[in-house]
């Protein structure tokens, strides 16, 4: 049984974070020095050997045999040595870095070596034979390579050993072991695939990035008379009634009558009200590990003019605390201040103050930035880590539900699609270590919660965009609709996560279930829902394109058939980049044609050579073609302010069946790029979207706390790329478009499946609704049985017995399918045939314990059966027999590393079944450094024999 706890040491011991340990590799850059080291080795090291013992090896013996002759010794040269070099090897021993080739108790042990060598025998010396010549024959023959060789060979020692180490210890992300939970301790699927594109890692130090909080660019929308949002999302107003005049391109703020100070204040991410701070020091959200982590280190404001001689103070608060100020005194003229920050920790709102002035007096200022450092210097991962981190921060984790936009204040426009997404986003950062299985777990599960038992439902429908009171009930938002798709990419992204991450999947398979497709299914497609005031909707998602196919999916998911599409063929409605590409996201592309015969394959890769090329060969706009820049698709305007109100959002795209190409020249007269889309394909064309989103970070358009939603050259400007306007909206559902386009190609790219789609495969709900719309797709992670009845009711039916029977004996005939994860959170499924129930296929109770190997044996073996015990797992809950078996180990090994531990199992039986749950739990001490891991079984599906 769990052949797949079976390791070889080597990966075991050498190769796991846990460890602290690695196998030895050197680096190229060892080579260049190798010659220095060599000559090094050679001038200090053997020298004063070769040295050294020619002088020692000439005049020894007669120099001895005088000594003791004479008896007299008094010079306790030899132990003041012995005590130094002990003391250089014991700092040696303290400063060594664990995992290097030479074990730390092999310093301990020459400086013990070297006490008694050089300290203890001189002694006795000393004591047995008084031998007094010893002085004068080191002083005269070998005592200046005494005095400085031997501190100088030992020196030299140290120095090459830490040298040594640095080159042959690889560096290494290790994460904290995840919380002992009754679920998968880790779920990282490392699963081998060809990736897209392969990687270039070379380490570079921390880079800056400016943050953008204003350039005051924005205009009021139409019909408005005052834009009140900056470049992050925050809002931002006017101090002591100051009047402040939000110019195009600079703000001025004069002092009013009455009044000897004033200026502007605005918000750092979200609105003030809510009283939301930015950690200067861990600029994302708090779970997202440190190594992608970004720091605060200084603001650069570019101040236009102002009255000469005044005060001019930046203030950095959080609510009423102030946290750092810094005060200039205008010129009159333009000027810069660009000032480093020291440390800070939560700031929500940036002061900008006029102080000790007159009515009348004023300041202009340009633009304010945040200068911001970062370990991150490879683009994809950038992309991916910042707009995780975006929508993470548009999420509320009291509500448990993701705000429309990071400008909306929580709870007053939540959207469905996005927190949903945001789930399958978490588990994503999950299986590429940006956090941690915990944090995962804990974000999932309050999605869950919130969506499946609290959010209002209609026809089983959830609403589009709902709100949440002050007493915390959670509504419709008035005139939304009860949205199909909405709630289908919710629950699919949701599942996908649950079961990625090891969750109970079954109330969101239930929830799928539950909607009443036949009032949603028509003569064309399956229709968008439901109004507010509870219509059906007359529109339906019946042209080809991902929304339908999801839709379609969850149809078949639910139901076992595949619905009505009036146009199941190429192209979309409208040319929408996103439509191309959604459905993989989520689920696995078809690899041949799909139940309309569409080839997806083929289709992908050509929908995004079209968007690539459209202005490379398009005179629409040149500026695009210069900078690689791409992608036509759903978003808002990048300047609003140009268009109605009602045009502010455009389904940009190449034309469709029933829409003409919408590059943006018709609406603001010249061409639009949708940044969203790139990081969409970038698993089709890695090269176009990683030169995209270079140069969106390099031109400071995207950032920790920047997102772009689209972006435009004017007509009448260059293609200089600050002549470049931009939409800085925050907005959820295509942040999370990205964030889940950019996740899957670092999976691929790091050479592992998407944890979405292995979830296409590893959920039979969705795998048996996948096989109906891809029939020629082949099982290649896992066997499914189509068997939908549940276990509890089949032993019901047959009214097993098992007294006096053997634990892997006590199961019915049939075909047990069994979900493992190691310790390494690799995922695998485990098929085992039951033929009777007195001959079992597999022994349950050979427990393959993972750090034994046939060179290992345990030294204690204990088992322990203890009282049957309640346990609820996906097919119920059922009484089990738990049975718990303990192993220790210690192993003594030629480098000094010896591996110790136990090895705790518990296994839940149940009469009917067999083992429907395990757990290993290995703890021990490798190279001085305490380790936990976990192993765990889980029964997943259970196909009775015919």
């Amino acid at each position: 049984m769990w052949p797949y706890l079976y390791e070889s040491r080597s990966k075991d011991y050498y190769d796991d974070d846990d460890s602290g340990g690695s196998e030895p590799s050197l680096d190229w850059k060892f080579f260049l020095w190798l010659p220095v080291i060599v000559l090094f080795m050679f001038f200090i090291e053997i020298l004063p050997i070769l040295a050294m013992a020619l002088y020692f090896f000439k005049d020894v013996y007669s120099t001895l045999k005088r000594t003791v002759k004479s008896g007299n010794f008094s010079y306790p040269f030899l132990v003041k040595v012995g005590g130094a070099v002990a003391v250089i090897l014991a700092v040696t021993y303290l400063a060594h870095p664990h995992g290097a080739p030479i074990q730390p108790s092999v310093f301990l042990a020459l400086a013990v070596g070297f006490v008694f060598v050089f300290t203890i025998l001189p002694v006795l010396a000393l004591c047995l034979h008084r031998i007094s010549s010893i002085h004068s024959f080191l002083e005269a023959r070998i005592g200046p390579f005494i005095s400085y060789g031997l501190y100088i060979f030992f020196a030299g020692i140290l120095l090459l050993t830490i040298i040594f180490s640095n080159f042959t210890k690889q560096p290494s992300q290790t994460q904290p072991s995840p919380a002992n939970t009754s679920e998968p301790a880790d779920n990282s699927a490392p699963l081998e695939l060809s990736p897209s594109a392969t990687a270039a890692s070379v380490y570079i130090p921390n880079r800056s990035v400016d943050i953008l909080l204003d350039d005051f660019r924005q205009q009021p929308y139409q019909g408005e008379t005052f834009y009140f949002y900056n470049r992050v999302g925050g809002d931002r107003g006017a101090l002591n009634n100051s009047i402040v005049d939000w110019g195009d391109g600079q703000v001025t703020t004069t002092i009013s009558t009455g009044n000897t100070w004033g200026g502007l204040w605005m918000s750092l991410n979200h609105p003030i009200r809510e009283g939301l701070a930015v950690n200067f020091s861990a600029v994302l959200p708090q779970q997202i590990l440190p190594m992608y982590q970004a720091q605060v280190i200084g603001i650069k404001i570019q101040i236009a003019g102002g009255t000469p001689n005044k005060t001019f103070r930046i203030e950095l608060k959080d609510g009423n605390t102030w946290s750092w100020e810094k005060e200039i005194t205008l010129s009159g003229r333009r000027q810069g201040v660009n000032v480093d920050l020291p440390p800070l920790q939560n700031v929500s709102q940036l002061v900008l103050v006029l102080d000790h002035a007159n009515p009348g007096d004023y300041v202009s200022i340009e633009s304010i930035s945040l200068t911001a450092s970062t370990p991150i210097v490879d683009t994809a991962t950038a992309a991916f880590v910042w707009s995780y981190g975006m929508l993470l921060n548009n999420w509320n984790p009291s509500t448990g539900l993701v705000r429309d936009k990071a400008k909306d204040v929580s709870g007053e426009f939540d959207a469905i699609q996005a927190t949903g997404s945001l789930a399958a986003a978490t588990a994503i950062a999950k299986q590429l270590g940006i956090i941690q299985y915990s944090d995962a777990v804990a974000i999932v599960n309050k999605i869950s919660d919130t969506l499946l038992h609290r959010l209002p439902r209609n026809h089983g429908l959830w609403p589009h965009w709902v709100k949440v009171s002050s007493a915390g009930k959670i509504d419709i938002v008035p005139a939304t609709e009860w949205s199909s798709v909405d709630s289908v990419i919710a629950a699919l992204a949701l599942l996908d996560a649950q079961s990625y991450l090891g969750l109970d999947t079954t109330d969101a398979e239930q929830m799928l279930r539950s909607i009443e497709w036949e009032s949603l299914v028509t003569e064309s497609g399956i229709s968008h829902g439901f109004t507010y005031s509870n219509e059906l909707i007359p529109y339906a998602w019946d042209v080809f394109g991902g929304e339908s196919w999801l839709v379609e999916l969850a149809y078949a998911s639910a139901t076992g058939n595949a619905a009505t599409l009036a146009y199941p063929s190429p192209p979309t409605a409208n040319g929408s980049g996103f439509i191309d590409e959604m459905a993989w996201l989520y689920v696995l592309p078809p690899s041949g044609p799909d139940y309309w015969g569409t080839d997806w394959a083929s289709y992908r890769v050509e929908s995004a050579e079209k968007q690539i090329s459209y202005y490379a060969t398009n005179s629409a706009s040149p500026c695009f073609a210069q900078h690689d820049l791409f992608g036509l698709s759903a978003a808002e305007a990048p300047v609003p302010a140009r268009v109605p109100k009602e045009n502010i959002y455009q389904a940009f795209g190449l034309g469709g069946q029933f829409a003409p190409v919408n590059d943006g020249a018709d609406l603001l007269g010249s061409a639009v790029v949708s940044p969203h889309y790139s990081a969409m394909t970038a698993s089709l064309n890695p090269q176009a979207a990683i030169n995209m989103w270079s140069w969106l970070i390099a031109n400071g358009y995207f950032s920790p706390l920047n997102n772009v939603e689209s972006l435009t050259f004017p007509s009448a400007s260059n293609c200089n790329s600050t002549n470049a306007e931009w939409n800085q909206l925050k907005g959820s559902w295509n942040l999370a478009l990205q964030a889940l386009g950019w996740g899957r190609y670092l999976a691929e790219r790091n050479g592992q499946v998407p944890m979405l789609w292995q979830a296409t495969e590893a959920n039979p709900f969705l795998w048996r609704g996948y096989l109906i719309l891809a029939p020629n797709e082949q099982n290649v992670i896992l066997p499914v049985t189509q068997q939908d009845q549940k276990l509890s009711a089949i032993l019901e039916k047959s009214n097993v017995t098992c007294t006096g029977d053997a634990i892997y004996t006590r199961s019915l005939p049939g075909i047990y399918q069994y979900k493992t994860i190691d310790a390494y959170g690799n995922v695998d499924y485990y098929s085992a045939e039951q033929i009777s129930r007195s001959q079992s296929s597999t022994d349950y109770s050979a427990v393959a314990w993972p750090p034994m190997d046939s060179s290992i044996s345990p030294s204690i073996s204990t088992m322990t059966a203890s009282e049957v015990e309640n346990i609820t797992t996906k097919f119920g809950e059922f009484q089990a027999l738990r049975v718990d078996t303990t192993r220790e180990y210690r192993v003594l090994t030629m480098n000094h590393s010896d591996p110790s531990g136990a090895v705790e199992t518990n296994e839940w039986y149940v009469c009917g079944v067999g083992l429907i749950r395990g757990k290993v739990n290995h703890t021990g001490t490798y190279q001085l450094r305490n380790f936990e891991r976990q192993f765990v079984i889980e029964l997943f599906s259970y196909t009775p024999l015919p």
